[in-house]
Parts: C-alpha cells; structure tokens; sequence
C-alpha cells in the first residue's frame, strides 16, 4: 500500500469515527419535554427581523398570528430594518388586525454590528417576554411552535434550536403559497439542512453545540441579559452562533438543540443559482467566525471528499472504498433525522444529495480558508484570512 493510499485511508477512518460519534450524540440529546419548569406559562416574544420581504412576510405573519399559545401570553414584534419596499405597509396591516403583533421601524444600524443583529438588538429592547423565540420573514411556522420551543426550556436550559425545513410538511402544506413548487433541488437542499443540522443536534449532544439556525431558535431573557445582549458580542454576521456560543461558555446556562419534529418549521428554499451560492457563500464566510470543534468538524468532511477525488486518479479501488464510507455514515445520520421528522419519503433522493454535497463542499472550501466577500441585504461584507472582518459597505 502506498503512502497516498494510507493517508486517504486515516482521513475516511476519521470521518467514519466522527460521524459515528455525533450520531451517538443525536441520541443524547435531550428531546423531553419540561413545560413542568415554569410556575406558570411563561411569556412569550416572537422577534422577526425584515428587510424588503414583500413577498414572504404575508405568508409568515399569518402563520405567527394563528400560534396556539395563550393570547396574553404573546406578542410578535416585526423589525422593519429600512425596507425600501411594502415590508412596513404589510407589516402594519397585520398589526391593526392583531393586537399582539408590534411593528417597530428602524432608520439606522447600530454601529458596530451586522444589519440583522443591530435590528434584533433594538427589538430586544422593546420585547416583554421572558421567552424570546426567533424566526425570519421566509418561515412559516406550526400552530404548535411556540408551545413546543417553550416545552424544551427545562430548569438549566438557556437556549433552544430547531430544525428548519425547506419542504413543507403536511401540517404546513396548507399554510404555503399555492404559487410556491417543491420541487427537486428544493428537496436534496433540505436533506442538506437535515444533515448539517443534524451534525448540530449530534454536538450539542456530546455537550459541544456547534450551530444553530437564526430563522428557528428561542433563549431566556435572563440568559440574553447576563450576556450583555447583542451590544456585548461584537461585530458579527451569523449573531445567533455568536449568542449561542457566548450564553454556553459565559453562564450556567446549557444549550439545548432537539432533534424533534414539533420544533421543526417551514423555509422557502432559493430560487436560483446565483441566490443558492451567493447564500452559501455567507455560510461559508460564517464559518470563519465558529469555534474549533466546529472547524474541526468542516476540516474533517472536507479532507474525507477531497480524498475521494484525489484517490481517483491514483488508486481507484481507494475511492470507491472512501465514496461508500461517505455514503454509509451520512446515510446514517439522515435516517436517524428522517426517521424523527417523518421525512423519510425524501431519503429516495440521498444520491443525488452525496453529488451535490460533494461538489459544494469543494467549491466553497476557499470561501473558508480564504478573504472573502458577501452580499446580503444590500450590505457587503469582507474578511481577512484569519477570519476577521475588515470592511462593511452599505
């Protein structure tokens, strides 16, 4: 055996043994239920940060208003963060239907911050309930979210993640525009969530949250406050890690991220090539700003799939091995995350998903490992190579 073909083998050894170790941890994360916690219901504010999202904030703000949870215990607080379309208007209409929906219009970022951090930040300051629950204008969530992310807040728990999925389950089916069409690509980029989340919930198992996704998680106030807020993390673009990391490593507080299917709500997946890798371009430039483990864990999977690649041209019997390794651990963790969610029926596309996966994981490691720059929101973004930004142009 060559050195080549050794080398590959300890990367694809790896990554089987790290893919076995958070589908371990899927199952050591806590999925109880701990309503009994609270002396009495808890309140509740749901914050939406919206920036020109004429288009989804209907759809959205309607599922919001039809939660189950008890009127007086609930408010929904829509940030407009300088919309330069019908976001405000639409927003508002809501509001006078509605006396739990707030509507709070902003004419400025705060210094020092990212444009949705600084929008959640000033919708903090006006939000009321002890249980902050965060979604974003895309989403459409279940009558029973916000009893089911309170239900996860047991006595030592500060934080909570859900799942976000880019094909509407049936209970949501009916809430998604008719206009809307699951189609294909939108099918493996869930499946795609369903993995990278999974990974997550696997982490936070083993007590080394690594993610959370900004358009579907809730914190206590208490635990927002002892962190200082927004104000104290500094400037970032994926805020959520950002309080997520800085709420378990500086408080008492633990991070919970279930894998379960009644915290699971409903994304619109991107519509085009350009917006799908221009997306995935921010993620990427995120992931300069996450801790070790996490980085880790990206190195980890990028070195197995670069591996796959390279022992194609020196050893193919290597490859192959290394592709069916691939194909077994992530098969794994996907089933273990369908098998919760009643997604299985997507599982016929998991082919598909391993090409895709492959390919993407390439294409974008530079985006990681090198200066980077994103468009989001109309504001450009730029890092250095050590992971630092340098430069916010709006």
């Amino acid at each position: 055996m060559t050195l080549l073909e050794t080398l590959a083998l300890v990367v694809f050894v790896l990554y089987v043994g790290t893919s076995l170790l958070l589908w371990y941890g899927t199952y050591r994360s806590p999925e109880h239920k701990a309503q009994q916690q609270f002396t009495n219901t808890p309140s509740v504010s749901v914050l939406l940060a919206a920036r020109n999202e004429e288009q989804r904030l209907p759809a959205c703000l309607t599922s919001l208003l039809q939660l189950d949870y008890p009127h007086d215990k609930l408010e929904v607080i829509v940030v407009n963060d300088r919309s330069t379309d019908r976001t405000k208007q639409i927003a508002e209409e809501f509001a006078r239907r509605d006396k739990r929906m707030h509507v709070l219009s902003l004419a400025q970022r705060l210094p020092g911050m990212s444009g949705k951090a600084s929008a959640l930040c000033q919708g903090m300051r006006h939000a009321r309930g002890e249980i902050i629950l965060m979604t974003d204008a895309d989403c459409i969530v279940p009558a029973h979210w916000a009893r089911a992310m309170t239900a996860r807040f047991a006595a030592e728990i500060g934080l909570v993640g859900g799942f976000t999925l880019l094909s509407p389950s049936p209970a949501l089916r009916e809430l998604v525009p008719a206009s809307h069409r699951d189609h294909l690509f939108a099918k493996i980029q869930t499946l795609d969530w369903m993995y990278l989340l999974t990974v997550g919930v696997g982490a936070a198992g083993l007590g080394k949250p690594v993610s959370i996704l900004g358009n579907n998680f809730g914190f206590r106030r208490e635990a927002y406050e002892q962190v200082g807020g927004y104000e104290k993390l500094g400037f970032s673009i994926i805020e959520d890690f950002a309080l997520m990391h800085k709420i378990a490593n500086a408080t008492r507080w633990r991070v919970s991220f279930p894998l379960a299917q009644d915290t699971a709500i409903f994304s619109f997946p991107t519509q085009t090539w350009r917006e799908y890798l221009e997306q995935r371009r921010r993620w990427a430039a995120g992931g300069k700003e996450v801790g070790w483990f996490a980085k880790l864990l990206m190195l980890v999977a990028f070195c197995a799939r670069l591996a796959v690649v390279l022992a194609a041209f020196f050893s193919p019997q290597v490859a192959l091995l290394g592709l069916l390794a691939l194909f077994l651990v992530d098969g794994l963790l996907l089933w273990r995350c369908a098998n919760v969610l009643d997604y299985q029926a997507l599982l016929k596309y998991f082919p598909l998903f391993e090409i895709y996966f492959l390919l993407y994981s390439l294409y974008l490691a530079a985006t990681v490992l090198l200066p980077a720059t994103v468009h989001w929101k109309g504001v450009r973004y730029r890092w250095n190579m050590w992971g630092r930004i340098k430069g916010v142009e709006e």
